[in-house]
């Protein structure tokens, strides 16, 4: 009888002694790596292919330029970390920005006229780029052109999908 209740007092859930305050938890997340390089106070590798890439929206280049450029640093990127940087603009620019697992930098830390206000890379009118990953190893990339408007004519494409 005695090693019954033994068994049954072992198997039987724990209540947790102490629950959690709200300070503990801002604590528990206040320890959590920020995501951005800078923030984390050692600033990421910069790699050769930056210097071209601050040549993005250069008056003496023209659209296609830019999306050659682009293309290059993503192949850059994927040499270095195996794959295509994921997610939204703002994501793969803060990834070529040196917010990766290697802190490798494709584009120069210094905002230039190819970043808006909200981080993300942006075409020489303004808009941002759609980055489309269609494989790990292939990044189609649209500029909404002219217009600013994406998928109408005057829309350029580059990147591995051309």
């Amino acid at each position: 009888m005695v090693v019954a209740w033994i068994v049954l007092r072992r198997c039987a859930p724990q209540e947790n002694p102490r629950p959690q305050d709200a300070s503990s938890v801002t604590k528990q997340k206040r320890l959590l790596p920020p995501e951005l390089p800078a923030i984390r106070g050692t600033p990421p590798i910069i790699l050769p292919v930056a210097s071209e890439a601050a040549r993005l929206n250069d008056p003496d280049l023209t659209a296609a330029d830019d999306l050659a450029i682009l293309t290059t640093m993503l192949g850059e990127y994927r040499r270095h970390l195996g794959g295509n940087p994921v997610g939204d603009n703002d994501e793969i620019t803060a990834a070529l920005l040196g917010a990766n697992p290697k802190r490798l930098a494709c584009l120069p830390t210094n905002t230039g006229r190819y970043l808006d206000n909200a981080g993300r890379l942006i075409d020489r009118w303004g808009a941002p780029y759609f980055f489309h990953a269609l494989s790990l190893s292939n990044m189609e990339i649209l500029s909404a052109g002219p217009d600013s408007i994406l998928y109408t004519a005057d829309d350029l494409r580059g990147g591995d999908a051309e």
